[in-house]
């Protein structure tokens, strides 16, 4: 068999690829000299669909060569492509056939030799990223939503950290970081880090077209765009008012200093105002005692199934759900405060906060929530508002208790003295937790630094979110995030080497723990990202969003995550809801035998995701993984 010499080296084949255009020299060269050349006469197959995987990739380098999809669709392979990249990625037989139409030769690249290139390089780890991206964009199309309301502040519902640029980067630098993190605009800061104005692509096209500035000039030889802000305290209509009356797309957000904090686009604002349907909102609020809050605790997973019908959207139940438990839990307070009144002991003798953790804190709240929940305190109360504060706790826990929130097995609760404490001391806890961080501290700062208020006076949990992050800032939390990201290496994730589905005994089935070995692999690694970057928001798409802008994950990376997180969620969602139908107490153990195959090809797809994001922990914290 002869093939055409077409004056072109292998490397310069591979280097030409889109797939492979930002490898280094010596990655391709590793390839190159790890993998195995194959030749395929005109005729023949490299492989059929059904086929067992043989445990490695075919990059094509000559001739012609179409690859026939399960669906029919037929493409033919340029130099440089990957053929069946998503066998490695899944582990499972091939699904597509690929047919030599003339003579042609291949670069068979052992799964091994890849696995060990995805850990040493990476632009080659992002390469294989942006094909499971791909893949799992093809699976399945999500709309988010957020609810919210117009007389809420700005800081709830902004994404946190505002890409910026200043004198240092030139016009080519803001294009590139415009282009690259796909975002419609970027913050002009000087010297000081304050705000000066607002550069977008069309500002930056505009410039570049009438000569006003070259790619190498500064930024700052654009004339910029006014930029229009707000403070994080500032109601959501008045963004709305502002957006409407100047015809801009973006108000960036910034402190006392104006310098920026966060961005709440157009898009942000119609997503924090849109609302699922009905839910208990109304009855929650104005339950009259304890025992009809029983009654509607009992209810809430009816109208989170009709929510989940409605929309066959895991987020959207998901919010409304964490809506009606938080509802009902902020009505509780109000009884338990009405109690303490009806006793004798008088009204809150102080301002004081009482902060929901976890779940909660993220909004992420599902059937069958325990308490995670702590107290914030002015630091004024005397000793005997503190006694008022702890008979208040004695009280509330058991309440919610009794309602159906467990207690936590941690005591992660008010009526700890530990999460019971004036701001001034909250303050110290923390700061002890970042300078001198133990192995139990680490692993409860997984529940209790998702916090957000439940009732009560919010610019406490504010200001002692705003410490927090002061704490962290100059990498003085690295100690911290090495040993919560530690405490998630001992989760060994249920796929096997070739990434199958590897299953535990319980109860004569078959089950996997999709909460603990998926869903707590994508929040716990997007706490410790989000706490690094000075994001303040708790919800992990959220958080994930804000990572994306700043530029500490790309756009495919995150895209695949979100995905993966909002599948995982859906699985779990849609299996309690089974559960509670079949009169089973909701648990995250999906038995294996009521998936279908589908869905077993979703859980397998989502949990290869959140591997590579156990992967992206350990090259960013050095934290060896199981």
């Amino acid at each position: 068999m002869t093939l055409p010499d077409a004056g072109l080296t292998d490397h310069q084949r591979i280097a030409a690829a889109s797939m492979w255009q930002t490898l280094e020299p010596e990655t391709i060269e590793a390839m190159l000299s790890a993998g195995e050349d194959v030749r395929l006469g005109a005729g023949r197959y490299l492989f059929r669909s059904g086929d067992a995987y043989r445990k490695c990739i075919y990059i094509h380098l000559e001739g012609t060569l179409e690859q026939t999809s399960a669906s029919g669709d037929v493409r033919t392979a340029e130099p440089g492509d990957v053929i069946g990249l998503a066998s490695y990625l899944d582990g499972d037989n091939y699904r597509s056939t690929a047919h030599a139409v003339s003579d042609c030769r291949l670069l068979a690249l052992p799964g091994a030799t890849v696995q060990r290139l995805e850990q040493e390089s990476g632009p080659f780890f992002e390469a294989i990223n942006r094909a499971l991206a791909s893949r799992m964009r093809k699976a399945r199309q999500v709309r988010e939503t957020v609810r919210g309301t117009l007389a809420r502040p700005v800081r709830q519902f902004m994404s946190s950290g505002l890409p910026t640029c200043g004198n240092a980067d030139t016009v080519g630098d803001a294009a590139r970081m415009l282009a690259d993190r796909e975002i419609g605009s970027l913050g002009l800061v000087d010297e000081a880090g304050r705000l000066t104005g607002m550069l977008t692509p069309t500002r930056l096209l505009m410039a570049l077209i009438n000569g006003e500035a070259s790619p190498t000039d500064s930024v700052h030889a654009i004339e910029a765009d006014n930029a229009f802000s707000v403070t994080p305290e500032t109601p959501l209509w008045q963004v709305e008012e502002i957006q409407r009356r100047h015809r801009v797309r973006d108000v960036i957000v910034v402190d006392h200093d104006n310098v920026p904090v966060g961005l709440m686009s157009e898009t942000g604002l119609i997503q924090a105002l849109a609302k699922p349907p009905y839910t208990l909102d109304s009855e929650l609020k104005t339950a009259p005692d304890v025992e009809t809050l029983v009654t509607l605790r009992r209810k809430i997973h009816v109208a989170a199934a009709a929510v989940h019908a409605a929309h066959r959207s895991a987020g959207t139940a998901v919010r409304a759900l964490t809506e009606m438990h938080l509802a009902l839990q902020h009505r509780l307070v109000e009884l338990v405060i009405a109690s303490m009144v009806q006793d004798g002991h008088g009204r809150p003798p102080a301002r004081f906060a009482v902060m929901v953790m976890g779940s909660g804190g993220r909004g992420e709240m599902l059937l069958r929530p325990d308490q995670d929940n702590g107290l914030i305190i002015d630091d004024r109360v005397d000793d005997a508002g503190l006694d008022w504060f702890r008979e208040f706790s004695e009280r509330l826990n058991p309440a919610l208790d009794q309602v159906g929130y467990r207690l936590c097995p941690g005591d992660v609760m008010a009526r700890n003295p530990d999460y019971r404490r004036t701001l001034g001391d909250w303050k110290d806890k923390l700061t002890n937790l970042v300078e001198n961080p133990g192995r139990r501290e680490a692993r409860l700062a997984n529940i209790m630094l998702d916090f957000t208020t439940l009732y009560g006076d919010d610019s406490l949990t504010s200001r002692l979110r705003a410490h927090l992050n002061q704490q962290l800032v100059d990498d003085r939390g690295k100690m911290l995030f090495r040993m919560m990201v530690s405490d998630d290496a001992k989760i060994a994730q249920p796929l096997s080497f070739f990434n199958r589905l590897v299953t535990t005994s319980h109860r004569g089935s078959q089950v996997i723990d999709i909460k603990r070995t998926g869903l707590r692999i994508i929040v716990d690694a997007m706490r410790v990202f989000a706490l690094k970057e000075s994001i303040s928001r708790c919800k992990t798409l959220e958080r994930l969003a804000s990572l994306r802008r700043l530029g500490v994950f790309d756009p495919d990376f995150a895209e695949s995550m979100r995905i993966a997180f909002e599948e995982l969620q859906d699985l779990l969602l849609t299996h309690q809801l089974d559960q509670i139908e079949r009169g089973e107490t909701p648990d995250p153990l999906l038995r294996m035998e009521r998936l279908s195959s589908h869905d077993r090809e979703r859980l397998r797809v989502s949990l290869r995701a959140t591997r590579r994001m156990r992967e992206r922990l350990q090259y960013t914290f050095g934290v060896v993984m199981n």
